[in-house]
């Protein structure tokens, strides 16, 4: 297999640690998503086994019942599951085509206060993106992100199925 057609980890390395910058991912966001950055979203950890990403309480993120909007704890729970597959469609000489494809969710506990969303089986996307490059085909892979409250106690569960497809580059 020719050697271009793979993760280059030197690269991923890189652009995990670009991702993981805050003023970095602060501009990123607000050109690319300005509703995060408006809501406070934050990559606390991002690592090649898992990606931990925060939101803080308060006004931007609560709903009229004054804990968190469920859409806003989407934001950041997607971002715990989509930060590193991004890093990897940097780090290869394909274009990745990368969305999801499916959600869901399980809401155990009112959520209020600062709410840490972690994804820690990124390895399933690395493996998923190698295989589109091998194959040709999509793939598709469920990554699960758990939101946690301050006391570490689970607010809410994730799951969102991620589609890869690993096209030429033109």
């Amino acid at each position: 297999m020719d050697e271009n057609m793979t993760i280059d980890n030197s690269k991923l390395e890189k652009e995990i640690k670009r991702l993981s910058k805050s003023l970095r991912f602060r501009i990123f966001t607000l050109l690319n998503m300005p509703s995060s950055a408006f809501v406070g979203l934050k990559i606390v950890e991002l690592t090649t086994e898992s990606c931990i990403t925060s939101l803080p309480g308060g006004w931007r993120t609560q709903n009229p019942f004054r804990s968190m909007y469920w859409a806003v704890q989407g934001m950041a729970a997607e971002m715990s599951t989509g930060a590193f597959p991004f890093a990897i469609s940097k780090s290869i000489q394909n274009n990745l085509r990368m969305y999801v494809v499916g959600v869901e969710s399980n809401f155990i506990k009112r959520a209020k206060g600062k709410i840490l969303f972690e994804c820690s089986n990124l390895s399933d996307a690395y493996n998923a993106v190698e295989e589109t490059i091998k194959t040709k085909n999509s793939v598709n892979c469920d990554l699960i992100s758990m939101g946690k409250d301050s006391s570490g106690e689970v607010v809410s569960k994730w799951i969102f199925k991620w589609n890869f497809l690993a096209l030429e580059r033109k």
